[in-house]
């Protein structure tokens, strides 16, 4: 059996994403299973829907089973959400091929920029970035731009640098996983008007300025129906409970402990914490160029999940289970795919699952969520 996995968000699903699922199935596959992030983004954010229901999209869309990427893996840097993703898709038997979307569209350019991580001039250069206190991702740019200007250039967009990091987590892993890449079509990541493949943030700000016309043109009907219904201050709502949230409970955890905190930045949200009275003037007053707005975002909602793990343990832990959350009908049999326990009731998942957690935390904010796996028919 030919499978194709894709690692995705789908927040909100649109035709790009379509159009990706239809070329994976063409060009490499038999059945497609997307490693989905749950109720939150890699960027921290609240998705704009649960992840049932965007898995439900995704099956409509054309791939057969969904499966939870763990908020471990999501609310952490793009290394790691690569990583996480490619342990799941390791544990899928059969001849499997990791399918993503990429600006360059050249998997050749996008495997020597992986490789350049055995580059002992690129280490280098990359360690005293690091030492100086820059993060991550600004290190690996600013080292390849002194050592490789044509591959800095590359990793400029945020398709190509994902993609980047899924070809370094299949070396890490020395998986026998084929990957392969489809050139983005419409606009960037920060397009500002719509087209036939618009960018899900373009799809975002439009629906958050009500302008549901310009969507109709980028996304499946069976999303725009669901914006339809949505009311454009869902998320501001959602947020403000998370800020009541987080001041009630700030007290009481080990901030120390918790994924992603680095040179005292705890302090820095317990003051301005007292200080703002709303979500977003807490962000806007801890903002500053040396904190992303993504970092921020996942750190103060690693903070409401207790999310402790670790840099190592991420890098090291086994993926023992996947949480399925939906499947297409007639491919119940991809269920048995995988080697590894398969979970389809969340009442299956210990209690202290950061799975748990982030949908109790969702929940709470927004609404109650389904508690299996969906059956969808197309």
């Amino acid at each position: 059996m030919k499978i194709a996995v894709i690692i995705c968000e789908y927040n909100p699903l649109q035709k790009g994403h379509v159009y990706h699922i239809s070329r994976a199935l063409k060009e490499c596959a038999d059945s497609v299973i997307c490693i989905m992030s749950g109720n939150f983004t890699q960027r921290g954010q609240l998705t704009i829907a649960d992840k049932y229901k965007r898995a439900e999209w995704a099956i409509k869309s054309g791939a057969d089973m969904v499966v939870e990427l763990p908020p471990q893996y999501v609310l952490t840097t793009a290394k790691y959400f690569a990583l996480g993703g490619v342990k799941i898709a390791d544990k899928i038997k059969g001849e499997v091929t990791l399918s993503f979307g990429s600006e360059l569209g050249d998997i050749k350019t996008l495997q020597d920029i992986a490789l350049l991580q055995e580059d002992e001039i690129f280490t280098a250069n990359l360690d005293k970035e690091l030492k100086a206190g820059n993060g991550y991702a600004k290190s690996y740019a600013n080292a390849l731009a002194k050592t490789h200007p044509f591959y800095a250039q590359v990793i400029s967009t945020p398709n190509n640098i994902l993609a980047v990091e899924y070809l370094k987590a299949l070396n890490d892993v020395q998986s026998a996983i084929t990957p392969h890449t489809i050139a983005r079509i419409g606009g960037g990541y920060h397009q500002t008007s719509v087209d036939e493949y618009p960018s899900a943030s373009c799809v975002r700000q439009l629906w958050q300025n009500s302008d549901l016309q310009a969507i109709s043109h980028g996304v499946p009907p069976y999303v725009l129906d669901y914006l339809k219904e949505l009311s454009p201050t869902h998320l501001q709502v959602a947020n403000d409970k998370l800020f009541s949230l987080l001041k009630f409970n700030i007290a009481n955890i080990d901030l120390t402990a918790i994924h992603g905190v680095k040179e005292g930045i705890e302090n820095r949200i317990i003051s301005t914490l007292k200080s703002s009275v709303s979500w977003q003037e807490l962000l806007e007053k801890l903002s500053t160029k040396r904190y992303t707005d993504a970092y921020l975002h996942r750190t103060l909602i690693n903070m409401l999940l207790c999310n402790t793990y670790s840099a190592y343990d991420l890098q090291n832990d086994d993926v023992d289970y996947v949480n399925v959350l939906a499947v297409e009908k007639d491919k119940k049999h991809l269920l048995s795919c995988f080697d590894c326990q398969v979970i389809t009731k969340s009442i299956e998942l210990h209690r202290d699952s950061l799975i748990k957690r982030a949908d109790s935390l969702y929940s709470s904010v927004t609404e109650n969520i389904p508690d299996r796996t969906q059956i969808i028919s197309r």
